[in-house]
């Protein structure tokens, strides 16, 4: 079974995380999106680049991941965060690929 610190942790996590989405996404909201060039804020950027820019964080998930299965294993806690890092990639890549070929 999941640890409840283990869940407080990773939820305080993502709150902020969500928080700080939230934020960013209506501070670029109206502004004009970034699709060639380098732009380091995500929300700057077309749906075209942020599909892009997922693809390329795939390696950096996967090095987290391998480091939190050397020392884990398959604890409750490796699987919990695979598949949460599965599950988001997945949505975010088919909603980005979607709204990019609705915008041609």
């Amino acid at each position: 079974m999941v640890d409840l610190d283990f869940l407080i942790q990773y939820g305080f996590i993502l709150l902020v995380i969500s928080i700080t989405t939230l934020v960013l996404s209506m501070y670029f909201r109206k502004k004009p999106k970034v699709d060639k060039g380098f732009k380091f804020a995500y929300h700057g950027l077309s749906y075209r680049r942020k599909f892009l820019r997922t693809i390329y964080s795939i390696p950096f998930c996967i090095f987290p991941l391998a480091i939190i299965y050397y020392f884990e294993r398959f604890s409750a806690n490796f699987i919990f965060v695979t598949l949460l890092l599965v599950i988001v990639f997945v949505f975010q890549m088919s909603y980005n690929y979607i709204k990019w070929k609705k915008e041609d």
